[in-house]
């Protein structure tokens, strides 16, 4: 029996054609450039990645941005990392009054 070719049949070949071209192409492009990369930068850790996110990208623990205190250079005050910036515009200014 010889199968029936339809226009749906002949379109979905082509598109189905088309589509795998496209997407070897893009492997082997992808596939060379880590090739290359890799000769260039052969001792290169990869990022940490973590999809819940609790982890930065080398693999450590996230430090809530609260936890981390800066030291201000003008009053010598420790400062929340999240308050820095508001703390060193008042600090900056309190010596032009």
């Amino acid at each position: 029996m010889t199968a029936s070719l339809t226009t749906d049949s002949v379109a979905n070949s082509i598109y189905h054609n088309l589509i795998t071209s496209i997407i070897q192409d893009i492997v082997s492009r992808q596939t060379v450039k880590q090739k290359l990369i890799k000769q260039q930068f052969p001792d290169a850790k990869p990022y940490h990645y973590d999809p819940s996110g609790t982890y930065d990208i080398h693999g450590k623990p996230k430090q809530a941005d609260s936890a981390v205190y800066i030291e201000c250079n003008v009053c010598g005050r420790e400062v929340s990392g999240n308050r820095f910036a508001a703390h060193l515009v008042r600090c900056l200014s309190r010596g032009k009054r």
